[in-house]
């Protein structure tokens, strides 16, 4: 088990590296004729630079994460760090908990210094960041706190479950789970990210007035539209519906307000429409709900084999190390099987383009397509593997050839 963990480890870092090159190969092939408008030629340049600066830090940092966890497993600082944190308590879940938060710490401060070069360095010089020191650090600082309540509190309840049931907790962790997940997502608007962001009411205007309309010639109705403060933080344009039925809600980054007209960001909006009215985030959850359910039956065979932990030097099972194994080489399954669940994610976002399209934001699509490409840096030129294996949408490209033959 030793020898297969590390190797795991070690494919799924030479697939990653591998991909993150191909791409960065690919970057100077010809642009496509329906995109080449998207940058001017000094753009192009600075997205180029870009891309380089960006790549090299991921490189960097995806080296020293591996490095890490390699010499972690193979000098058995694993055990010794649940013997200490077994020397503070006696209970099995704090036990757990404090091995996993003393992990999740040291990768928080091996990534912190990576995190800060890129918005204050390289997202400052290319005109992104607009975050200051105090809000980045209160950031993390809230990013942490949310972890560990959530984190911890669903962990020790699944743990608690596990005690009393043993395989059977299956029974009752499975809904647990997915009572938590669908519970994050109606919430998630109301209050996660209102404990990052101010989000105000769309103002009355000709904005609203045609979202409105949208919304009852589509028979799609909208409960609250609201705009976010986004660019507090950074300069990137998005918007983004959130929650099911009574709890549905728009919001719009006020950057998007800034550098699209009217039209183009109702058709963003007929975009996810779309998605409503083909039961996308239905059929996510639902997909959700079978995956959970297999990583949870195979949780309980970790949980359930001390064989495991003594091929990396514990005395016997330990619940923190069983997650943090589990976590490790459950990976490789998770890259396969995203493969096809990407591919069905990337068909879903065409047919919401043909939805848009066909509520007569054709041309306002195109449009935005471009600004959200030009504005965001997007890559126009993608290796088509790691579009495969990683794009849970289709190129810019690719989205506007769809349109333009609707």
């Amino acid at each position: 088990m030793f020898q297969l963990t590390i190797t795991v480890i070690l494919v799924v870092f030479i697939l990653e590296i591998s991909l993150s090159m191909l791409n960065y190969r690919y970057r100077n092939q010809p642009i496509p004729k329906n995109v080449a408008d998207v940058y001017p030629e000094e753009a192009y340049r600075k997205w180029l630079r870009y891309t380089m600066e960006n790549h090299r830090l991921s490189m960097a940092e995806k080296i020293l994460d591996t490095a890490v966890l390699l010499l972690f497993l193979i000098f058995g600082f694993f055990p010794a760090l649940a013997q200490a944190m077994n020397g503070i308590t006696t209970d099995t879940i704090l036990q757990t908990l404090l091995f996993l938060g003393a992990y999740f710490f040291i990768n928080f401060f091996l990534s912190i210094g990576f995190s800060w070069y890129r918005t204050f360095s390289i997202e400052e010089r290319y005109g992104f960041n607009k975050s200051t020191v105090t809000t980045f650090l209160l950031d993390k600082l809230k990013s942490i706190l949310l972890t560990l309540v959530l984190g911890g509190g669903a962990l020790s309840m699944l743990l608690s479950l596990y005690q009393r049931m043993g395989r059977g907790f299956l029974v009752y962790a499975w809904p647990f789970t997915m009572l938590l997940v669908l519970m994050i997502n109606i919430l998630y608007t109301k209050v996660f990210v209102r404990i990052f962001n101010t989000l105000t009411p769309l103002p009355e205007g000709a904005l609203k007035e045609k979202i409105e309309d949208l919304a009852r010639s589509t028979g799609y109705e909208i409960k609250k539209i609201t705009v976010m403060n986004a660019s507090k933080r950074s300069g990137r344009l998005n918007a983004f519906f959130s929650g099911f039925g009574k709890f549905k809600h728009i919001v719009l980054y006020d950057t998007l307000l800034q550098k699209c007209t009217n039209d183009e960001i109702v058709s963003v909006l007929a975009h996810e429409i779309g998605h409503a009215k083909h039961r996308d985030v239905l059929r996510n959850f639902f997909i959700s709900v079978v995956q959970i359910g297999i990583y949870l039956i195979l949780l309980t065979f970790f949980f359930s084999s001390a064989a495991l932990a003594e091929a990396f030097g514990f005395p016997g099972i330990h619940y923190g190390f069983s997650i943090l194994l589990f976590s490790i080489l459950m990976e490789p399954f998770g890259i396969l099987l995203g493969i096809p669940l990407l591919a069905v994610s990337r068909k879903a976002e065409y047919r919401a383009d043909r939805f848009a399209a066909q509520a007569g934001f054709q041309s306002a699509m195109i449009s935005v397509l471009k600004v959200l490409a030009r504005e965001n840096f997007s890559n126009l030129t993608p290796h088509p593997w790691v579009v495969k294996v990683t794009y849970s949408h289709p190129t810019v490209s690719q989205r506007i050839e769809a349109l333009s033959s609707q």
